[in-house]
């Protein structure tokens, strides 16, 4: 949270969960940032993210959003937004950061020298934990030289797209790739028009881990990504040998933090959640009974 006070960015997180219960949890995990109650999903349904696979009978669930999360600037403008297909999976902190700040895209000053006439590269992941079910970026930044471009997907036989490449790794899981925007090149020999990145590039691949495979010693719980990023510089009047570059990280992992529905022992915050959870059951079943009644 230091991170997002220094940037003047404020985090709010939404839930159908009753104010007492929302109280409950932030004092378990003493959470700083402001938590809002939407018992009735008026705010829910107003965004149009409430979960419809969930039926609208007495289900103690029905109410809940497709889990997500939103960016807006300080004119209540919508500027990013990110959901995953599943439910356990979430964004993490330094996505949204970068995001609210614009920062997804930008190059930071090189820290070496860079070689002259040819792209350099580096490879990085943001964040120094990864909990399972939540994500983090693989960011491949190209630093590439004046009248050279780079290209995006898709590329015909003998040329070489820019990417991040994982590895067949089991437990570990990666999403759609996020890029800048391309511009279109026409090839003159063939007249066919791919797009291209022109300047500096940064890509960033979103990825988590299932705890299939987390390596455990006296340190803690840990998991390994490796893979390379690839590309190709071309010019104005040639294309240069396709390079890539190996990389791996050894990331601590862990289980989220589960929310209680018991005494609140081990690893999981005591939260009053079997009470909570009771409450929610009798609440919707009194919703339904007014319906009902009408």
């Amino acid at each position: 949270m230091e991170a997002y006070r220094a940037a003047g960015v404020r985090l709010y997180a939404l839930s159908y969960d009753e104010p007492d219960a929302l109280a409950d949890y932030a004092k378990a995990h003493d959470t700083t940032f402001t938590m809002l109650s939407d018992p009735d999903s008026e705010v829910i349904r107003s965004f149009g993210i409430l979960n419809t696979l969930i039926p609208p009978d007495d289900h103690p669930w029905y109410g809940l959003p497709f889990p997500g999360s939103y960016v807006i600037d300080a004119d209540g403008v919508i500027v990013a937004k990110f959901f995953e297909h599943n439910f356990a999976v979430r964004s993490g902190p330094e996505q949204l950061l970068a995001a609210a700040l614009g920062h997804e895209f930008e190059v930071p000053a090189p820290s070496d020298e860079q070689p002259a006439g040819r792209v350099s590269a580096d490879v990085r992941i943001d964040g120094d934990r990864l909990p399972m079910g939540v994500t983090r970026q693989i960011v491949a930044t190209f630093r590439v030289p004046e009248g050279q471009h780079l290209y995006d997907e898709p590329v015909p036989d003998g040329l070489v797209a820019a990417a991040i490449e994982l590895d067949d790794l089991d437990g570990i899981l990666s999403y759609e790739p996020m890029a800048p925007p391309t511009s279109p090149l026409t090839l003159a020999g063939s007249g066919e028009t791919l797009q291209v990145y022109e300047g500096d590039v940064v890509l960033r691949l979103p990825v988590t881990q299932n705890a299939r495979k987390m390596q455990k010693d006296d340190d803690g719980r840990f998991v390994t990504i490796s893979g390379r990023v690839r590309w190709q510089a071309c010019d104005d009047t040639e294309c240069f040998l396709p390079e890539s570059m190996p990389f791996s990280f050894r990331v601590e992992a862990g289980f989220p933090v589960l929310g209680d529905m018991g005494p609140g022992v081990g690893r999981v915050p005591a939260m009053n959640g079997a009470q909570h959870f009771q409450r929610l059951i009798d609440r919707r079943a009194a919703d339904d009974s007014v319906v009902d009644d009408q």
